[in-house]
């Protein structure tokens, strides 16, 4: 029997050693993906800041594609990442705390970057929009600051038919109207971009958060068990004080009756004596 548990001992210890070593594995994978990110976030700086600053069609739609595919390759990379946790999570056993503790960390790295990556992109997103509505207004001079407005709305929403000008005559309201389909092209990327980042955020924080409960509860089961046994080891310990009590108040009795029986006796005896009948 005590061979049987031992080998069972051994196994369920095997099992976790594995796990963690998968989930170890995964956690190096996560990271190198997440160090990708952070190279291809430092590639992507420069682009940007290339494209903002680009005065021609040529520059603006080569700057363009460079950032639309450095920013598909990093969106890409905190994908794989997010795989990456739910096969670690899917091989291991949540209930064991220190596979959860390395899963949490994982998910909220893996946030971390994306939360970081998501405030750069809108940051720029927001730079791109307000040069979008300045180079309209350059060419709309006549335009409301409504008027304005509006018209940056559709073009951002893809209706180049809102950028026309009359007759589009000079070279400067071709280059502007260039420059500004460019720049909404790009801020259209960064808003589909951003909604999967939503998505990739949400789903990576959700690893953990479906087996906190269940985590919580075997960690209250552990408490209650805990709890119950130093109950029942008081209740032993007075049990046991009963117990010793017991027999030391049944060896007092003993001796008081010995005590009476003797007294008994020894009254008995004198009385014969005086009397003469003994």
């Amino acid at each position: 029997m005590s061979q049987d548990l031992e080998s069972g001992h051994e196994g369920y210890a095997l099992q976790d050693r594995s796990s963690m070593a998968t989930v170890l594995s995964k956690r190096r994978k996560i990271d190198q993906e997440l160090s990708q990110v952070k190279r291809k976030q430092e590639q992507l700086q420069p682009i940007q800041q290339a494209l903002f600053d680009s005065t021609t069609s040529r520059d603006d739609h080569t700057s363009r594609v460079q950032v639309d595919s450095l920013e598909s390759e990093i969106t890409e990379c905190f994908r794989r990442a997010r795989s990456l946790a739910a096969d670690a999570k899917s091989v291991s056993d949540m209930s064991n705390p220190r596979i959860h503790e390395q899963l949490t960390y994982m998910s909220e790295n893996i946030r971390r970057h994306i939360e970081e990556y998501r405030r750069v992109q809108r940051a720029f997103a927001t730079q791109l929009e307000t040069q979008v509505r300045r180079r309209y207004g350059l060419v709309h001079p006549e335009a409301s600051e409504e008027d304005i407005e509006n018209g940056v709305q559709n073009i951002l929403y893809g209706d180049e038919q809102a950028f026309q000008v009359q007759g589009m005559r000079s070279a400067k309201a071709n280059e502007a109207r260039d420059a500004v389909l460019q720049r909404s092209t790009a801020i259209r990327k960064i808003v589909e971009d951003l909604q999967s980042l939503n998505e990739l955020f949400e789903e990576v924080g959700e690893l953990v958060e479906m087996h906190q409960v269940p985590l919580e509860n075997t960690v209250k089961n552990v408490e209650n068990t805990v709890e119950n046994y130093q109950k029942s080891t008081k209740l032993l310990d007075r049990a046991i004080i009963s117990a010793r009590n017991a027999r030391k108040y049944k060896w007092w009795i003993l001796l008081v009756c010995v005590l009476i029986v003797a007294i008994i006796v020894a009254v008995v005896v004198a009385w014969c004596k005086i009397n003469n009948k003994c």
